[in-house]
């Protein structure tokens, strides 16, 4: 985690355009008595940081490769997207997407801010909806309902809470690519994008069980790494939505679903071959097969193999 406390500006303002490119304040009242914090943490490929401006600070925004969705707790928010403009309330989030100028004025706030690289989100767009990924465009920076603005709060506290409780299990690859995705997801179902329109109908399903086959074996040769929907279906030569609907076909589950499964079985088998003595823990073993939640995993095994992880590892 990086931290960063200071009554300077300009180092203010050099952080934020270093994390955030297409970032530019333009402080618009004095500097006496100014004071600038953050806390920011890497989740993958994205990042969550929480910040305290002291100043009032009007500018525009373009973003390009990232796009930030901010939170704010306390002080006074305005954002301006094309004809659109509203005052963001503390607790509501509102994104700012990336590709589209962005006006922003806040003064002497806090606020929660996470960024999601927008390949990450057109990735899950394009397995979830099958939208051509540079076609996907947000039409709006506020939630389409107050439900789903909560619904975003949730997601963003399940994460910090792994972050902040557990940083040993979210710095394991699996679980730090399975953050991102969440984060991914959450902003597609949170806010109004082109996504709504797409057809979401699954394709009729042509491909044959040897696609599946196919699918499986690059599964299990690679379940120690980070998998997208996309490169398991270009193994299997075949396209991710129809992937999907063959799996459900030919073996009652989907490909995520099934690698789920393999990443399971390999933590079993380590806690099986693992020493009871030794410096793995079952959270350790959990979340280098990407399982970021303790409680769940172990609710999971005990389904799967009738018995709580622990009672593997101390056999």
């Amino acid at each position: 985690m990086d931290e960063v406390a200071t009554a300077d500006p300009g180092v203010a303002r050099r952080w934020l355009e270093a994390f955030y490119p297409g970032y530019r304040p333009e402080e618009s009242n004095s500097h006496r008595g100014f004071g600038f914090r953050s806390r920011h943490v890497r989740v993958g490929s994205g990042s969550l940081a929480r910040l305290r401006y002291s100043l009032s600070a009007d500018n525009n925004v373009v973003l390009s490769d990232v796009l930030v969705v901010v939170q704010p707790d306390d002080g006074g928010m305005k954002v301006s997207l094309g004809r659109h403009e509203d005052v963001v309330l503390p607790g509501s989030p509102v994104l700012l997407p990336a590709h589209q100028v962005v006006s922003v004025l806040w003064a002497d706030t806090v606020a929660d801010c996470v960024s999601v690289q927008t390949a990450d989100v057109e990735r899950v767009a394009v397995e979830t909806t099958g939208l051509v990924g540079t076609a996907l465009r947000f039409t709006g920076h506020r939630p389409m309902s107050p439900v789903l603005g909560r619904r975003w709060s949730d997601a963003v506290r399940r994460v910090v809470n792994v972050l902040v409780g557990h940083p040993e299990v979210a710095a394991a690859p699996l679980v730090a690519s399975a953050l991102t995705q969440r984060l991914a997801r959450a902003v597609l179902e949170t806010f109004p994008s082109t996504t709504l329109v797409s057809h979401r109908r699954l394709p009729p399903d042509h491909a044959t069980p040897a696609v599946v086959r196919r699918a499986i074996e690059h599964i299990e040769a690679n379940a120690q790494r980070e998998m997208t929907l996309t490169e398991i279906a270009d193994a299997a030569g075949s396209g991710a939505r129809g992937l999907q609907a063959s799996f459900l076909r030919h073996r009652d589950t989907t490909p995520t679903a099934f690698a789920e499964r393999v990443r399971m079985a390999r933590a079993h088998r380590d806690l099986v071959d693992t020493d009871p003595g030794g410096s793995d823990s079952v959270p350790t073993i959990a979340a280098r097969w990407g399982f970021a939640n303790h409680r769940r995993f172990a609710a999971a095994y005990r389904e799967t193999y009738g018995r709580l992880p622990d009672e593997t590892l101390r056999r």
